[in-house]
């Protein structure tokens, strides 16, 4: 797998510098970046960070209606430790980065993962819920003011059934422990037969029926008082405004406004794709420019606006997440429920 995702990696980044090359041009890309106003482009940076935070406290929050209790700054340190492994590992729905937060969560504060990654599916749900209903007003106000060919809008369409699909595939497996427990026992079994005698089905088994019982039990706690979902929606809410709001900032900022209909739909869509494994290095950047320029901005101001954008929520996010990552990793070899541990000492007889 990891030898697919480098040559996939590969394609795309050498078919995004084609198309630089031979379509849109590097000397009109130069051009427009060195026209850039840097302190607009700076504010731009400061959205994302804002909308990550706001997205860190809406799964804090959910972790507070579970009896969780974790710090703000732990909750941001572990958000962008799991962006860091989902922008490595591109993979639908990103499930190993919400995997990973809530493994850390649980090491911090003796919680079990299960119930922590309750909380990481309520907050995925809520991005759903928020990205769908993105997906459609943008829909609405392009219909309404632009003409979109049959084929745009069949693609939008069927984006938005992918989304809700998704949505309901997510809430039976969290409200049905039988189909989650089926679809935990073929992913051990695919394992096993892979690795063929490392490791042992049945303990394999009983450890995830432990998990799964905390995890549908966390799910439960969070259905049966939905007036406690209105502060972490609200969080929610406010994550995708900060997040749509550095769109704005980077046309803003290159001296191309857009309006806001465009920004909705492509963002949407590109989130959507996102969520669904389509975030290979390049294959985004094309697939990006390719909506704005869809919807009659010029390639030149397309694919700028691209690059600047994934600047911030890319390599930015990666950087940082890195940092997060190595972190986490040491806080956990000296540090469990705040207080420092001792190592553990080598049994004489096992040497």
């Amino acid at each position: 797998m990891r030898k697919w995702a480098i040559l996939l990696i590969i394609a795309g980044v050498l078919a995004l510098l084609l198309y630089m090359y031979y379509v849109v041009g590097f000397g009109s890309i130069i051009s427009r970046l060195e026209r850039t106003n840097l302190y607009v482009y700076a504010v731009a940076f400061l959205t994302a960070v804002t909308s990550i935070l706001f997205f860190s406290l809406t799964w804090r929050s959910l972790l507070a209606n579970l009896s969780v209790k974790i710090k703000v700054h732990q909750a941001l340190l572990f958000t962008y430790a799991g962006m860091f492994v989902a922008s490595l590992v591109p993979e639908p729905s990103n499930i190993t980065a919400d995997l990973l937060s809530s493994y850390l969560a649980s090491k911090v504060t003796g919680e079990s993962s299960g119930r922590t990654t309750a909380a990481a599916i309520g907050n995925k749900t809520l991005v759903i819920i928020i990205t769908a209903g993105n997906l459609v007003a943008g829909l609405i106000l392009l219909v309404f003011n632009y003409y979109l060919n049959m084929e745009i809008l069949i693609f939008i369409l069927t984006v938005l059934l992918l989304l809700v699909t998704s949505l309901a595939i997510l809430f039976y497996i969290s409200t049905r422990p039988h189909a989650s427990r089926r679809l935990v026992y073929a992913a051990i079994d695919l394992l096993c037969f892979v690795l063929r005698g490392k490791w042992d089905a049945a303990k394999l088994r009983a450890k995830a029926d432990e998990l799964l019982n905390a995890f549908h039990e966390g799910i439960q706690m969070l259905t049966a008082r939905p007036i406690a979902l209105i502060k972490p929606a609200l969080f929610s809410i406010i994550s995708w405004a900060f997040d749509v709001s550095t769109i704005f900032l980077v046309f803003t900022a290159i001296g191309y406004p857009v309006s806001v209909d465009k920004v909705l739909i492509v963002y949407a869509l590109t989130g959507s794709l996102q969520s669904m494994g389509i975030s290979f290095l390049g294959v985004t950047e094309l697939i990006t420019s390719f909506f704005w320029n869809v919807l009659s901005i010029p390639l030149t101001i397309s694919l700028t606006a691209t690059l600047l954008t994934r600047f911030i929520t890319f390599w930015f996010r990666l950087f940082i997440g890195y940092g997060a990552f190595q972190y986490a990793s040491l806080k956990l070899l000296f540090n469990q429920n705040g207080n420092k541990i001792e190592p553990k000492t080598i049994d004489s007889k096992a040497t």
